[in-house]
């Protein structure tokens, strides 16, 4: 019965681990909601399993749910606030827990019965998720499992599991609402779970070290483990080890883990802190590089242990690590893309700002021309903002591919000459002539993304030649794809930018975004739509002398 207990005592660790990883890796609250779901439904043997969420009102909607055949699904189906009174709302939010192993022994009113029964429902387990942090409105919704045929006699361990998990799941509404209104500050959120997945490995682990039941754990978990002995000899390294660095196991096996598996300028480091990890007998968290086989350097976060014999003496300690080396490439992406976001929102705001004070203040109120200026540097800077929105949604939609190409047959001529006739009233106002050699050529692709591309790169060209000059565009076929150039006269791109100039808000000079009103972000969507059709673009430049812009669509047979 021992035995019994610790092992669904280790599933329980396990499952809560399992689904704290699935809140970190997904940023849909829909598919945290369906995992699990998923997950309680498997590890309870549950008929049903579903996720209710409450509106103010108290009527509401089942969001989620995992349900066994033959019974119907109850996805999406709304209930009225007459089914959860005032009364049964309030116990809900003093974190109330429904235990009922038979529902038509629990006392339930005519109402409610009738409800669980168009389910249908025999045993019910339900618990409040709450939101501590929204004193108004703490409660959000309800977790809700269910046996729809038998009774069911509910034990303290399901009990305490759901209460578990509907904290888990609480922080994982918190964490998508936050990610849904573009609020940065979810990096504490995602610490905190971090935080909590960390020590419940770090107390398998012990666990591990001191019963050899959880060896098969640490074989099949998919993160990195790695046990040493007091000497920093490897005495056991788990399956994802060798998978991610490449290594067979009699490799590592008796090697020295500093001197083999460590970048040289980062052994003596990490050897220091292993060695008062053992002094001081106290567990240990650090950050550092290894190397796989084939020498390439991936950062590991590790979560170290010491581990102890029957005499409490220290002979080693077991290191459980997250390869974070993609992470934080993406954090620092992510984090550049934000400055540079914030920069470019920030900036006409403050002129907008500044032009509207003036003209509320009533300072300028005897100078019309003076405020007429105000108003179209605000107007301006409006409109560069719409752009950069506009711009920002477009090229996120295309790099998440929610952009479904509507690829059609198409004359090359047709789209050439329609982006001509785009671009034709902006080159004659800067006096800038297009040439254009549209041939025809059957594409099959998406015409309008076509079109934004060589009107993108149009807009380019003119913005950048100097009037009295000319603009090119050109089409030719070759054996496998169609070639489109876009050339103009202007200052020409430095070499060292021929590369950078298609990534996010990137520009030769800064201040060509206020003076030129760009966004710096065409190019980059350019690259995305003729990535997506499958092609190259690319840029060649002499300075002084002008810059061409090519790219290519594969070429399709009908």
């Amino acid at each position: 019965m021992l035995t019994l207990q610790l092992k669904r005592s280790q599933d329980q660790e396990l499952l809560i681990a399992k689904i704290s990883l699935h809140i970190r890796q997904y940023f849909s609250l829909a598919e945290i909601l369906n995992a699990i779901v998923q997950e309680i439904r498997n590890f309870l043997k549950a008929d049903r399993t579903v996720v209710y969420q409450f509106n103010p009102d108290f009527s509401g909607m089942v969001v989620a749910e995992s349900v066994l055949p033959p019974w119907e699904t109850c996805l999406h189906r709304q209930l009225s606030d007459e089914y959860f009174p005032e009364n049964v709302g309030g116990e809900y939010r003093q974190g109330r827990i429904f235990v009922a192993p038979d529902v038509y022994q629990a006392n339930l009113s005519e109402c409610h019965l009738q409800m669980l029964e168009s389910f249908p429902t025999r045993a019910s387990l339900i618990v409040p998720i709450l939101r501590p942090n929204d004193k108004d409105n703490p409660l959000w919704g309800l977790l809700c499992t269910y046996q729809c045929f038998e009774p069911r006699v509910w034990q303290e361990s399901d009990i305490r599991l759901l209460q578990q998990l509907s904290v888990q799941l609480a922080i994982a509404i918190q964490q998508a609402e936050l990610y849904r209104n573009l609020q940065i500050n979810n990096a504490e959120l995602e610490n905190r779970v971090a935080e909590r997945t960390a020590e419940l490995f770090k107390r398998q682990s012990a666990l591990q070290e001191s019963n050899r039941r959880w060896q098969s754990l640490l074989d099949n978990v998919h993160l990195i483990v790695v046990g040493l002995d007091y000497r920093g000899i490897v005495e056991y390294v788990n399956p994802f080890f060798l998978a991610s660095t490449g290594y067979e196991l009699d490799e590592v096996i008796g090697k020295n883990w500093f001197s083999h598996f460590l970048p040289q300028i980062k052994q003596e480091e990490v050897k220091e802190a292993f060695s008062d990890s053992l002094i001081n007998n106290f567990q240990h968290h650090y950050q550092n590089l290894i190397s796989t086989k084939t020498g390439e350097e991936r950062m590991i976060a590790w979560s170290n242990t010491t581990l102890h014999n029957q005499d409490h003496q220290i002979i080693g300690t077991l290191s459980i690590g997250e390869d974070i080396t993609e992470k934080l490439k993406v954090e620092s992406v992510k984090d550049e893309f934000i400055s540079i976001v914030s920069h470019e929102l920030r900036t006409p705001l403050a002129s907008i700002r500044g032009a509207l004070g003036l003209l509320s203040s009533g300072v300028l109120a005897n100078k019309p021309e003076v405020a007429k200026n105000m108003l179209d540097i605000a107007a301006i800077d409006i409109e560069r903002l719409v752009r950069l929105v506009n711009d920002i949604l477009d090229l996120e939609r295309l790099e998440s591919n929610k952009v479904n190409l509507d690829r059609q047959w198409h004359d090359t001529a047709y789209l050439c000459h329609q982006a001509v006739e785009t671009m034709q009233s902006i080159a004659t106002a800067s006096k800038i002539q297009i040439l254009a050699e549209c041939k025809s050529f059957q594409i099959f692709a998406d015409s309008d993304r076509l079109i934004q591309t060589l009107v993108n790169l149009l807009s380019n060209a003119i913005k950048f030649s100097p009037p009295q000059s000319q603009v090119e565009i050109r089409i030719e076929s070759l054996a496998e794809e169609i070639m489109f150039h876009i050339s103009d006269r202007g200052r020409g791109i430095p070499e060292n930018h021929l590369e950078s100039i298609f990534e996010r808000f990137n520009q030769v000079d800064a201040s060509d975004s206020r003076q030129m009103g760009g966004t710096g972000l065409g190019l980059a969507i350019c690259q995305s739509i003729v990535q997506q059709h499958g092609g190259r673009i690319w840029v060649k430049s002499k300075l002084s002398e002008g810059s061409t812009f090519s790219f290519t669509i594969p070429l399709q047979r009908k």
